[in-house]
């Protein structure tokens, strides 16, 4: 379906809804978290931890040595 298709039939949903002709849809529910989810949270909270360490250690070597070169 392309977006002026989804668009129509989005307006038409909205139209039919309005005119009393459709009941309102209930929302979709929440998909429960696994435990992938968990681990790939937890997993890239870790590298990143890493990786603001090692980037903040670089930044001071690097001011240390242009220091050290002037």
């Amino acid at each position: 379906m392309n977006a002026l298709e989804s668009t129509f039939a989005k307006l038409e949903d909205r139209m039919s809804r309005a005119a009393g002709l459709m009941p309102e849809r209930p929302a979709p529910a929440p998909v429960p978290e696994t435990k992938g989810d968990v681990t790939t949270r937890a997993a890239r909270a870790i590298l990143d931890a890493e990786n603001e360490a090692r980037n903040a250690k670089i930044a001071a070597l690097r001011a240390a040595r242009l220091e050290r070169e002037d």
